[in-house]
Parts: structure tokens; C-alpha cells; sequence
């Protein structure tokens, strides 16, 4: 397996090549059932996020093993089209089905990436179509909310985490590292919603204020390997009542304080869209800069910080420039020059004193500019784009894995708390990744197309390959030969 197989590399990547080079045999021993100590603390993972500190850096992170499976579809697919992998003279058949659940998954995608774009087009910022149809505020509530359920189900099935309002509020309120003070308002907004996947950390260089900022320090910083967000704004004079009544203002102050603040936001974004930002790599202290209308203002304390560490050099100077000035006024009748030449250099100091306490606010926007145009992956119908075919990938190789166990293993019954725990330890020897395998996810599709059929007796029996091409064959023509109402 080449590197590219891999999203994310592994814990122990000796370990991974010492089984690599045992070849296909621990394949075959994979399927012995574990003790039952074994697979439940195979099985035990915390769904709820976690509060970690690193550094002063407050931040989440996601749960213990993730559901994502960062292995490439490609190298899932090639693992299960060799011979070894099935029992003998299935092979062919086994093929043929994998190509065809293939096509008929990226069918199912390609029919709900339609239905997405239909949906999203009414909000969408960037529609260069004739808008020809008008709708009611109450229509377009449930068509805005209906498009929020959407977007809920597709980051599930790519594997995606929420992040809650807790930990929300938890990652705005935290301590940024350029020594400004940045506020979001969430109030401004219809609809927040952030999903991420992948909850990890990286070397972040910041530079030091006790180094008077001429030195940086490498920060552990927590970061969203992938981060998703969606928003809406308030319309104006929604928020103008919201203003009145969360500040206590007259209609015309808080009207006046709503068209500052909208003024602020870049030209064009408007109420009557919502915006969808795809972005990875992000560090978690940087959330405050993937919105709109982030406040950035410097705290007393770094002011204070910036001021005195400015440089040495600037009291040595006024030491010399004042007591020059003083003299440049006793003698400005005899020589007015030497009083204009004291003035420039008190002055000098001054604006290089300002200076220095907006670099930090440079430094600032210039990780803005950099976070938007290099982490960027995709904005609002290219998200949705992205996301069907990340989740696509997702299903396919859950299904493959587990349809494979489940052919395997149909002479021992179906035991599904077994397979997840089984498939886990396949990736794990076989790729080097640990996860939680959503099995449930899996077999709800497997069910759902007819390739695992509920017998008499309430258990469940897995169709063999050949079988299962047919039934895919069965769900082709119920899409191309609909039957006629």
C-alpha cells in the first residue's frame, strides 16, 4: 500500500509494517471471535467531546476514536477485489457486485446532490439564474429549515461531529494568541451551525511578548483538521428589535448600532442568503476569523504588554530627544532649526510606538487572509458538492467492509456487536488506523437495498455476491423502468 492509501497517519508505523509483511494470512484469522473483555473495551468510545488546555490555548477535542475512516476508497476497493479475501469461487461474483454497489451508491449520491442544489438555490450568494420565483416569509422558513435537516443527515453520513452551543461559546470566549480581544456576536445570526472531523493538534509559531515579539514560540495548537460552517444572517430589522430589547436602546440607536456593524461586513453579504464555508487545517483558537462580523479590538492588559516591550531603545531616546527640546526652546530665537530637528525625533518615537502596537493587529489579518485563501476548500454549492462525495466514499467503504465480513462469516449467524469490533481490527493490522466503526450506519443500508434480508425468525441473513448483483440489478430498474402510477 502506497502512502496516498492513508488520510492520517498512524500511531505505531513500525508496528504497520511488521504487519504488512505478514501478508494475507491474518486476514483469514481475523474473524476468530474475541473474548467479550476484548471487544468491549474494543467497543468503548466517548461520543461527547473533551476540553483540552495546551499551552493557555483553551479548545475541544473530538471523540476518542472517530467514526471516519481515513482510508481511501480506492485502497478498500482494491484490498477486496483479490481472491484472498473471498472463499473459493466467489471471487467473480464478488467482483461484479462491488462494481456494482459502487455505481449504484454514486447513483443514490448523484440523486441527493440534486435535490441538495434545488434546496440551496433559493439562499444561494453566488445564483447567476433568472429568479423567477417569490415565496412567502413562512415558506421560506421551511424551506430554510429543511435545508439545515439536509445538511444535518449529509455531515452525519461524512462522518462529521457537531460542535454544540457549549462548546461553541466555549472556543469564542477562549483567549486568542495575538494579544487582541475578538467578539462574536451569535445574536446577529438566523442560523449557526459548525460540524468538524478530525480533532488535532500542530506547531504554531507566535511570537512572544516576552521577547518584545523579535522571538516566536512554537505553540502545540489544537486545530480542526476539517471544519464546516454554515450561517445566516438576522434580517436587519429583526435585529434592530433584538437590540432593543437585549441593550435597552430606542429604535434609532439600535438602528444606528445595526448599520455599523453590517457596514463592517465585506460588500454583498446580506440576510437573504446562507453562507457555506468548508475550510481544514484550522486552528481552534482561529474560529473567532471564519466570521463575518468579528470585532477585533486589543486588550489593556497586551497594550500594555506591546508598550513596554516596544523596544529599549525608545526610553534612551526620549532620555536624549526631551532634554534636546528643552534646550531647542531656550535657543528656537537663535537657531530654529535645532528645535524643528528635536520635535521630528520626539514625534518619530511616538509613531513608531504606535507602530508597534498595530502590528500585532498586521499579524492579525494576515493570518485572516492566509487561513481564507489557503485553508479555503470550498464556499457554499461547491460545499455540498464536496460533502456528497466525501459521505459517498464514507458508505461505500462501510458497506464493502461490512458486506464482506457478513459473506464471510454466514455459516456463524449474524453477530453484529462481533463485526464491528472485527472490522475495527482488520483497519487497524491492515491499514494501521483506529477507529469506531459506524456499523449501524452500514448495515441500515445493506437492509435497506434488499442485500440483508430479515428472515422468519427475526434474524438476519446476508445475500451471497451473485445474488446481491441481481438485487442491485432489481434497484437499477426501479430508477430507470419506474413503475407507472
Amino acid at each position: 500500500m502506497s502512502n496516498g492509501d492513508v488520510a492520517l497517519g498512524t500511531d505505531h508505523p513500525s508496528a504497520h509494517q511488521e504487519h504488512k509483511a505478514k501478508g494475507f494470512k491474518r486476514f483469514y484469522n481475523l474473524f476468530r471471535p474475541s473474548s467479550a473483555d476484548a471487544r468491549n473495551k474494543e467497543r468503548t468510545d466517548r461520543t461527547a467531546p473533551k476540553k483540552i488546555v495546551k499551552e493557555g490555548l483553551t479548545a475541544i477535542d473530538g471523540p476518542e476514536k472517530e467514526r471516519f475512516i481515513p482510508v481511501s476508497r480506492q485502497a478498500i476497493l482494491d484490498y477486496l477485489n483479490r481472491p484472498e479475501v473471498w472463499a473459493e469461487g466467489e471471487h467473480s461474483d464478488a467482483a461484479t457486485f462491488i462494481d456494482h454497489l459502487d455505481a449504484w451508491r454514486h447513483q443514490s449520491y448523484r440523486s441527493r446532490l440534486s435535490v441538495l442544489k434545488s434546496s440551496y438555490l433559493t439562499f444561494s450568494p453566488d445564483r447567476d439564474t433568472v429568479k423567477s420565483l417569490e415565496f412567502t416569509p413562512i415558506q421560506l422558513l421551511k424551506m430554510r429549515h429543511n435545508l439545515m435537516e439536509h445538511l444535518g443527515d449529509l455531515l452525519e453520513s461524512a462522518n462529521y461531529e457537531k460542535v454544540t452551543q457549549k462548546d461553541l461559546d466555549l472556543l469564542l470566549t477562549s483567549d486568542s494568541p495575538y494579544g487582541l480581544r475578538l467578539h462574536v456576536d451569535l445574536d446577529a445570526f438566523d442560523d449557526v451551525v459548525i460540524y468538524f472531523r478530525g480533532a488535532g493538534t500542530k506547531i504554531v509559531e507566535y511570537r512572544d511578548w516576552k521577547w518584545a515579539y523579535l522571538k516566536k514560540k512554537g505553540v502545540e495548537t489544537p486545530i480542526f483538521q476539517r471544519l464546516f460552517i454554515a450561517l445566516k444572517l438576522k434580517p436587519e430589522e429583526e435585529m434592530i428589535n433584538h437590540l432593543m430589547m437585549r441593550e435597552e436602546l430606542t429604535h434609532k440607536k439600535a438602528a444606528k448600532l445595526v448599520q455599523k456593524n453590517r457596514k463592517m461586513m465585506p460588500d454583498g453579504v446580506t440576510s437573504d442568503n446562507i453562507y457555506l464555508k468548508l475550510f481544514k487545517n484550522i486552528p481552534q483558537d482561529d474560529l473567532e476569523m471564519m466570521f463575518p462580523n468579528t470585532k477585533v479590538e486589543f486588550k489593556l492588559l497586551d497594550k500594555l504588554k506591546i508598550g513596554l516591550t516596544a523596544g529599549g531603545g525608545t526610553i534612551a531616546g526620549l532620555a536624549t530627544a526631551i532634554p534636546k527640546l528643552i534646550l531647542g526652546l531656550t535657543a528656537a530665537a537663535l537657531n530654529p532649526i535645532f528645535l524643528l530637528t528635536s520635535l521630528a525625533g520626539i514625534i518619530g518615537l511616538l509613531v513608531r510606538q504606535v507602530t508597534k502596537v498595530f502590528h500585532q493587529r498586521n499579524e492579525y489579518m494576515m493570518t485572516l487572509a492566509q487561513n481564507l485563501y489557503f485553508h479555503n476548500l470550498a464556499n457554499n454549492r461547491g460545499v455540498l458538492t464536496l460533502l456528497v462525495d466525501r459521505a459517498e466514499e464514507e458508505d461505500i467503504k462501510e458497506e464493502l467492509l461490512l458486506y464482506n465480513y457478513l459473506v464471510r462469516n454466514k455459516d456463524k449467524g449474524t453477530n453484529l456487536s462481533t463485526a464491528k469490533a472485527d472490522i475495527e481490527q482488520f483497519l487497524q493490522m491492515e491499514f494501521g488506523v483506529d477507529i469506531s466503526f459506524d456499523l449501524e450506519d452500514g448495515f441500515s443500508r445493506l437492509v435497506r437495498d434488499g442485500l440483508v434480508e430479515k428472515t422468519a425468525d427475526g434474524s438476519y441473513k446476508v445475500l451471497p455476491p451473485k445474488r446481491a448483483s441481481a438485487q442491485i440489478k432489481r434497484l437499477w430498474r426501479g430508477v430507470l423502468e419506474p413503475v407507472a402510477r
